[in-house]
């Protein structure tokens, strides 16, 4: 049975390793939402409505070939998205920040929830997750460079960089850090509560985080999943907040390459 007055949740974060699934996973303990077209999905809806936009404001000049053009791939676009399920809620989540505020233009009265998490800890994720085996001059080059860490602070400066540029206005924004999810935070957890008008008790809630399976792929090694994707409980050796899986003089590497995200994020 369609539930009247259904929402759609965009939740996008600004890289792959944000711990974009687990997040979904605590934000579902409020909403009970349904992610389109599966759990895992990253649908880039934002970065085709990004396109869009550019080609409309600079390529169509005319009001009613711009009006065509809405009839055509915007008007019923949210009725599209929601004829896909018959829950309350429905997540679209993305990995980037590209696009963000066309989503916002495009649903206004919708849920738009911005994922951030310590650069520090994404980069060092991403740079364990590139194992670098391919037989070539430039893997070799990378190897040597993240044994002294120069490759981490050129590879965290370059990527912090993109990502300062797609950044939009975080107080334009509702911000969700993943650490205040992993720390069940109740400042955090009383803002999603009244968000989707739960009923459920804060007990209940963090008791329904604590039994989420960890499904982030960076994680599956330490919480002995046999596959990437497998969902495991939690274990003694999980802890996604103070991770110490690189070495020294990669985590510095990063920790220099990656100050200015870090300083825009509020982490240091």
């Amino acid at each position: 049975m369609k539930f009247e007055g259904q929402k759609l949740i965009f939740f996008n974060s600004y890289l792959p390793r944000t711990g974009h699934n687990f997040s979904s996973q605590v934000i579902k303990v409020f909403s009970d939402h349904q992610v389109l077209s599966h759990s895992h999905s990253e649908t880039r809806l934002s970065r085709v409505l990004k396109s869009y936009y550019k080609v409309y404001d600079e390529l169509i000049y005319h009001k009613n070939d711009k009006d065509f053009m809405d009839r055509l791939f915007i008007y019923d676009l949210r009725n599209n998205i929601l004829k896909e399920s018959d829950q309350k809620y429905v997540m679209i989540k993305d990995t980037s920040f590209i696009g963000v505020k066309e989503l916002q233009k495009t649903f206004p009265n919708d849920i738009h929830l911005i994922l951030i998490r310590d650069p520090k800890n994404v980069f060092n994720s991403l740079i364990k997750g590139m194992g670098l085996r391919k037989p070539s001059l430039k893997s070799y080059l990378k190897k040597g460079g993240n044994i002294i860490g120069l490759y981490p602070w050129f590879y965290s400066r370059k990527l912090s960089k993109q990502v300062l540029s797609e950044t939009p206005d975080l107080n334009q924004h509702q911000i969700i850090r993943y650490e205040d999810l992993v720390l069940k935070n109740e400042d955090t957890l009383n803002n999603l509560k009244n968000l989707f008008q739960t009923n459920k008790s804060l007990h209940q809630i963090k008791k329904e985080i604590d039994e989420i399976g960890v499904i982030n792929s960076s994680f599956f090694e330490e919480v002995g999943a046999k596959k990437i994707w497998d969902a495991k409980p939690k274990t003694k050796n999980f802890d996604p907040i103070h991770r110490k899986s690189n070495t020294w003089f990669i985590r510095k590497g990063i920790e220099l390459g990656s100050r200015k995200l870090r300083k825009k994020f509020d982490y240091i």
